[in-house]
């Protein structure tokens, strides 16, 4: 795509006839539109997080069916068509082959959870229980108390709220199975009109700084699915075959998905695993647990991420945790997706701009 591409084009106006010239795009318009932008995106952010991620699976496709349109010559929407249709046999394969897995342990562990947490608190509060404000708990009494709260807690408002929940992700998943193929097919399309929403002078800055954005962009979204896979791998070989741990294949899963969210995504896990320690029935089998977790995270922060992610994405730490705050406060989920896409973007920008030298003021 070249910037003369997206250059408007039409017929000739006629000999003699005056031209009415528009006025140049100013900063400030620009700012205001992308304002009033922003404001409809959070309006409706939970219904963006399909377009999000059919986006992101066609934007790290797209050079495997550059790739295929060169080597066999033929249309693009044949190729992106046979790219869709293996891609969606292999989430298919997948998801029969982890699904009945996940549902097992899930079942599992909710059939288990009361004797789960009573084995937890007894490991914490001891034979004796614990005393609080003159009175004595005992790790039976605390598992009656959870209870207790937890069914005055659910209600029907909770019911209706899980329900809606669940039917939402029903259809996103639904949506995001209809989005892909269109994006896979179109998306040079879509990219060109969209930049030609950007006024035509000042499209040639944007045209220069994409070759450096979208490369960095892209090995950032292929590098945190490698990151996912390896994490809920190698922790299911941990969890299960090493540690025969029950609820294995939910616990990787859980730990492995999480990685996705930046700095709180490995703190949660490491919770998970530390109670998944708590319940092991030696204090070693714990220790060694715990010992695998450290050595997966630093497999992951030393050898997999820098390896998978490259250093253009590699970003402070409080501008990480800065960009995961706002992007939460500010869009919930989508923004927790994209904090450090859009840091990403923002960091890249500014080193492009302020490469270029100083505009000498005129006279």
């Amino acid at each position: 795509m070249r910037p003369s591409d997206l250059e408007e084009s039409g017929p000739s106006p006629p000999d003699g006839a005056q031209i009415s010239k528009r006025s140049r795009v100013g900063g400030w318009p620009i700012a205001a539109a992308l304002a009033v932008v922003a404001v409809l995106l959070y309006a409706i952010r939970y219904a963006l997080l399909p377009f999000v991620f059919a986006i992101a699976i066609a934007f790290v496709t797209d050079p495997l069916i550059v790739a295929g349109q060169r080597r066999f010559g033929a249309p693009r929407w044949v190729v992106a068509t046979i790219a869709y249709v293996v891609l969606l046999a292999a989430a298919a394969a997948a998801a029969y082959v982890l699904a009945g897995s996940a549902i097992q342990d899930l079942v599992q562990l909710i059939a288990h959870a009361p004797e789960t947490v009573r084995n937890l608190l007894h490991q914490i509060v001891g034979d004796r229980g614990i005393t609080v404000l003159g009175r004595t708990y005992t790790s039976d009494g605390l598992v009656s108390l959870v209870a207790g709260a937890i069914q005055g807690a659910i209600g029907f408002s909770i019911v209706a709220k899980a329900s809606k929940l669940l039917v939402g992700a029903f259809f996103g998943i639904v949506l995001t199975v209809v989005l892909v193929p269109f994006l896979m097919i179109s998306g040079p399309q879509l990219a060109a009109g969209t930049i030609w929403l950007i006024p035509p002078e000042r499209r040639a800055s944007v045209m220069a700084l994409l070759p450096k954005l979208i490369p960095v962009l892209r090995r950032y979204l292929l590098g945190i699915a490698v990151v996912v896979a390896y994490t809920a791998a190698v922790a299911w070989i941990g969890f299960g075959v090493v540690a025969g741990l029950h609820n294995s294949v939910l616990l990787a899963l859980t730990v492995g998905v999480l990685e996705i969210i930046p700095v709180v995504g490995p703190a949660a896990s490491m919770v998970l695993v530390g109670l998944a320690a708590l319940q092991q029935s030696t204090l070693y089998a714990a220790i060694a647990l715990m010992v695998f977790v450290v050595a997966l995270r630093l497999s992951i922060d030393n050898l997999v991420g820098p390896l998978v992610l490259g250093q253009a994405t590699r970003l402070h730490p409080v501008i990480i945790i800065a960009a995961f705050v706002c992007g939460a406060v500010l869009f919930g989920v989508v923004g927790l997706l994209l904090a450090v896409p859009a840091a990403v973007c923002v960091k890249l920008t500014l080193e492009h701009y302020y490469a270029e030298p100083i505009r000498r003021e005129e006279s």
